[in-house]
């Protein structure tokens, strides 16, 4: 090998190598900007602190915005596969995600809440069409596209063979919060596969959907353990 050539490789290897300290440097400075308490979900039910071993598969429903509040509906376009996504990412149990047509098809509704009355045999039916062992209800309570962002979950984990509610989570997180603002910012640092940028934690308090995926998440990790 050229003399020339091995001095271009090393200089190289010379630059990468300062570039990565530099890299983890600034991650560490920027852990260590962000202090104080972090946001916890506190409005969370839990009916044991463990899943029963025979619910293994549970029905996402489509996700329900406030009816008429069209920037909730756009909101809930956006963020419904982004809370598909954080409660995959929990592992507790397999997901069946129930499209609005189907539902249709199977209970005469695109979509249904915990609020209203349900047909009588809508477990049932359920369970026969998806072999669910429990069903999902979802909602978006709150949405605010503009800074500071504001996104509110209304979750409910029912028992598909006799209905009851194993988990539920109502919840609304606004980045005004100064300690929601801190658990965003450092979920943001912690998970390299939501932000491709790692190092521009601000980011999450900037996009709507970075936002819903930290909210998604802290609420997912609440869910009883398998």
């Amino acid at each position: 090998m050229p003399r020339w050539e091995l001095w271009v490789r090393l200089f190289a290897m010379a630059m990468l190598s300062t570039a990565l300290c530099g890299c983890e440097t600034l991650f560490s400075e920027m852990a260590q900007s962000i202090s104080g308490p972090s946001h916890q979900p506190a409005n969370v039910h839990l009916e044991e602190e463990k899943l029963a071993p025979e619910l293994k598969r549970v029905a996402i429903l489509p996700l329900v915005a406030r009816p008429g509040d069209s920037e909730a509906e756009f909101g809930g376009e956006s963020l419904a596969p982004v809370l598909l996504a954080e409660l995959a990412k929990a592992q507790r149990f397999e997901l069946v995600s129930i499209s609005a047509e189907q539902l249709r098809r199977i209970t005469g509704r695109s979509h249904w809440t915990t609020d209203e009355r349900l047909p009588w045999n809508f477990f049932e039916r359920l369970r026969e069409a998806s072999g669910c062992d429990g069903v999902l209800f979802c909602r978006l309570t709150h949405y605010r596209a503009y800074q500071p962002l504001l996104i509110g979950w209304h979750l409910q984990l029912l028992d598909a063979t006799e209905p009851r509610v194993l988990w539920s989570a109502d919840e609304v997180f606004d980045a005004s919060n100064p300690a929601v603002a801190r658990a965003a910012q450092r979920y943001a640092q912690s998970d390299p596969e939501a932000f491709t940028v790692r190092a521009d934690a601000a980011v999450v308090l900037q996009s709507p959907r970075r936002f819903g995926q930290y909210s998604a998440s802290a609420l997912a990790a609440t869910l009883p353990m398998r």
